[in-house]
């Protein structure tokens, strides 16, 4: 059995031309696409390829020349048959070749020089590896300014070692991001206090701030010793209400219900005589709605020295997060707790905030699991999934 192949722009003429040649005996090996490479690609077209197998004692296949611009060539002078156009031949390939050798250089120059003018256009940095963290750093979310504040010094050097780099861009987010580390965790608060601390946790809807308040109330009691009450005013959802006392009846915690901002004082003072925290899980409100962010002061006001956690879903663009961060600060003192950073691929917004926003950052949550899913906020995690480590 002898192979033979088959070029077209269809498999119906690829196939129609191993059937004439080949007769129905013969057995289709392949047939697929093929695309052009090299320097060409970007001028030749795709084609189909039959890959044909036939037996040679029943098929006997004409020798055909070569389908090449030399051969067809060459053909055409010797059917002449006439000595003195030999050289005349000769000439014509030799032409031929030299104008395709130059061709081919031609467009090379110019691909490079495209792809050159391309990237100096586009390149903020003159360093290759800098340029790279920076458009790694820009996919994940980072600010363009806080990627100058990391990226514009390390940009002067001309040192090309990738380890050397990375490790003074490691060091800089940790900087950034240590300046905004939450030091007054309440947690730390110990037996040092005299009375039970209120803690209040505000956010826009769908943040997760309750699962929040069952994850951090779990590691005070389970692992600190500690009772802790709460208080919701969020009774716009009969859910929140449901899912808190569920919470609660599992820890063996006390539930009391706001209805009213005015309200509030006395619950506080109910659940203090027994416990040594109290969280107040407050509803849901939109930033932009002047009306509730009114109800959200009226409520704090009625709270004596609280401490307050401001709860961002890290899902949200910069931007928003930013206004909502604004809007909080014109009335009361924050931390920060981000949730949901195991469902962002823009982990990022965490250092535009360290470095951007004056409030502390104490805690991120990376998943829905009770009470394990909860950490302390830490620089050096942030950088690692931002310089290409999983989170773990």
């Amino acid at each position: 059995m002898k192979i033979k192949k088959y070029q077209g722009e269809t498999e119906e003429q690829v196939i129609e031309l191993a059937k004439k040649e080949l007769g129905n005996d013969a057995i289709v090996l392949s047939i697929k696409r093929i695309t052009p490479t090299g320097i060409f690609s970007i001028i030749k077209k795709p084609y189909i390829e039959l890959t044909a197998s036939y037996d040679e004692n029943k098929v006997k296949l004409e020798e055909k020349p070569k389908n090449n611009v030399f051969s067809d060539i060459r053909n055409k002078i010797a059917s002449n048959s006439i000595e003195d156009k030999l050289k005349e031949k000769d000439n014509t390939i030799e032409r031929l070749e030299k104008r395709i050798a130059e061709l081919e250089t031609y467009l090379e120059k110019a691909m490079k020089s495209l792809s050159i003018d391309k990237n100096k256009a586009n390149n903020k940095y003159k360093n290759q590896l800098v340029q790279f963290i920076y458009e790694m750093l820009i996919a994940k979310g980072v600010h363009p300014a806080v990627c100058s504040e990391i990226l514009e010094e390390i940009d002067k050097e001309e040192n090309q070692n990738i380890d050397l780099i990375v490790k003074i861009v490691y060091n800089k987010i940790i900087k950034m991001l240590d300046n905004a580390v939450c030091t007054d965790l309440f947690i730390e608060n110990d037996n040092k206090q005299k009375e039970a601390k209120t803690i209040v946790f505000l956010g826009t809807t769908g943040v997760g701030k309750t699962t929040t308040i069952a994850k951090l109330s779990s590691e005070l009691i389970m692992n600190k010793n500690k009772k802790v009450g709460f208080i919701t005013s969020d009774t716009y959802r009969i859910a929140a209400v449901e899912q808190l006392k569920t919470y609660a009846e599992i820890l063996g915690s006390q539930v009391e219900i706001v209805y009213k901002p005015e309200d509030m004082k006395e619950k506080i003072d109910k659940l203090k005589v027994i416990n040594d925290y109290i969280f107040i899980d407050t509803a849901g409100r939109s930033h932009k709605n002047e009306k509730n962010m009114r109800e959200i002061k009226e409520l704090l006001d009625e709270i004596d020295n609280p401490e307050i956690y401001l709860v961002i879903s890290s899902t949200n663009n910069f931007d928003d997060i930013e206004n909502i961060i604004d809007v909080y600060s014109k009335f009361c003192k924050f931390n920060i707790i981000f949730t949901k950073i195991d469902e962002t691929d823009t982990i990022g917004t965490i250092l535009n905030i360290a470095y951007k926003a004056k409030n502390k950052i104490a805690y991120v949550t990376v998943g829905q699991n009770v009470p394990s899913d909860i950490e302390r906020f830490s620089g050096e995690k942030i950088a690692k999934v931002l310089l290409g480590s999983m989170y773990k």
